[in-house]
């Protein structure tokens, strides 16, 4: 199971009863999400492996038997490229800003 936050994954991995592994990483940090199936019954149902692959880490965040996989793939790389997007115009307007008050702090 995952989570989405506005600006990171939080990966739950359920192991047993009380067993359990949670997983962060910033949205930032994520280079790859893949899906991919071994199985004819796990293709025929739909139900693939969900990896995401983070610069940080080199754990991977996997899920076996995801439910519409290559579908929760693109929404996670849809959102990761909006994330970088914005942080990357959020960036080009503060370069601007700063560079208008150097202008007019020598003046």
């Amino acid at each position: 199971m995952y989570a989405i936050t506005n600006n990171r994954i939080i990966w739950i991995d359920q192991i047993a009863f009380l067993n359990r592994t949670v997983t962060e990483c910033n949205l930032w940090q994520v280079q790859e999400v893949n899906s991919k199936t071994k199985w004819l019954l796990a293709n025929m149902l739909n139900y693939w492996t969900l990896t995401i692959l983070t610069a940080w880490n080199a754990t991977n965040m996997q899920m076996d038997f995801a439910p519409n996989s290559m579908q929760e793939a693109r929404k996670i790389l849809n959102i990761v490229d909006d994330y970088r997007d914005k942080k990357w115009k959020t960036e080009i307007i503060e370069e601007e800003n700063k560079i208008i008050d150097d202008k007019t702090t020598k003046e």
